[in-house]
Formats: C-alpha cells, structure tokens, sequence
C-alpha cells in the first residue's frame, strides 16, 4: 500500500514549472495580440510595486512567525495558512516572472523605441519583483518548519 501524500516543501521543479507555465501562457498572449494587429499593455508601474510591497509584508511576517509559535501565540490554523500562503507567493512569484521574461524579451530588441523601451524596464522591475515575491514566499514556507526532536533519533532510541 502506498502512504498517503504529505505536505511538503515547494521543490525546484515545481517551481520551475510554474516559470514555464508562465512564460508559456505569456507566450500565446503575445501571439494574440500579434494575430490580432494590436500590441499588448505597457505594464503599470503598480505591478512591480504591488509584489514588492507583497514581498515585503511577506518576508516579515516569515521572521516573526517562529517568534509566535514558540510563545505558542500561532495556533496550528495559521500555520498551514502561512505554509500555504508561502506556496501560493513562491508559484504566484515564479509564474509572473516567467510570463515577464517572456514579455521583456520580445520588446528587447525594439528598446530605443519609446513604448517598447518602457515595456522592457517596468517588464524587467517586474520579474524583480516577482522573484522577489517568490523568496519571499520561500522564507515564509521555511518560517513553518517545525524542528522535532524525535526525527533525529532512531526507531531504537539512538541519534541518526
């Protein structure tokens, strides 16, 4: 009989997936726009700004929830809503900049046009951000890990 799944920790691959995701759905927006004879939106500056302020909240509360936890002031409620918050910003983070690479390179070559070149900088703070968005997510997954003494041992009493 097969156990039954564990949550886990967000894995590269599953990040790596979420980047391709992104970069893929990107992608095909992009040949729509093209299909259609039109060009995509600039993105707005409050994109980048949104994520990073995001990261920032995010990243805090990762370095005060085992503060809470080991005053027991964080009920195992918000844990998993932290772990999961934590898993939704490292795969929210990874699929923005993989759609946002995507998005700046396109443009890239075009830069010393005016729109274009504004599609590649606040494109590029964009990924910035979302990577950003992403460790934030990381730290905050990694805040939730509880370090139990009896892993360390053996079945028989003795340190692994």
């Amino acid at each position: 009989m097969s156990e039954r799944p564990k949550l886990g920790l967000t894995t590269v691959r599953q990040a790596v997936i979420s980047v391709l995701s992104g970069a893929v759905v990107c992608w095909l927006v992009l040949l729509a726009f093209e299909a259609a004879g039109s060009f995509p939106p600039v993105v707005p500056w409050s994109v980048p700004i949104t994520l990073l302020a995001l990261a920032v909240v995010v990243a805090i509360y990762s370095r005060l929830l085992p503060k809470r936890r080991e005053e027991h002031k964080a009920s195992s409620q918000e844990s998993f809503a932290a772990l999961s918050v934590g898993k939704a910003m490292i795969m929210t983070g990874a699929a923005f900049a993989g759609a946002h690479v995507v998005y700046v390179m396109r443009y890239l070559q075009l830069f010393d046009a005016p729109l274009p070149s504004q599609r590649v900088i606040q494109g590029a703070a964009t990924v910035v951000a979302s990577f950003a968005l992403a460790g934030a997510g990381a730290l905050l997954e990694r805040a939730c890990v509880v370090k139990d003494d009896h892993d360390d041992e053996d079945p028989d009493g003795e340190p692994a």
